[in-house]
């Protein structure tokens, strides 16, 4: 049987080609059952306490959605350095 062979792994390269698959991968024009922004906000600001399961499953198949909870990490993030 052959050794597996490790592959490494860049974190970075990762969560960048996420971003950029989840960010255009599912167009949702009609805003589908999509949370209302007060809700992805929220989850923003306490992503633990406030994770709703339903709208965390819905970013990952809403690139609206998934755009609209970076432009609101962006937002905070900009806040918190500022």
């Amino acid at each position: 049987m052959p050794k597996a062979r490790k592959v490494a792994f860049n974190e970075e390269q990762f969560f960048g080609f996420a971003k950029s698959y989840l960010s255009e991968a599912f167009p949702n024009p009609s805003r589908i059952d999509c949370p209302p922004d007060s809700d992805l906000q929220r989850m923003a600001e306490h992503p633990i306490s406030e994770r709703d399961d339903q709208s965390s499953k819905h970013l990952t198949r809403c690139s609206p959605c998934f755009n609209r909870y970076m432009e609101i990490l962006a937002e905070l993030k900009s806040r918190k350095a500022g």
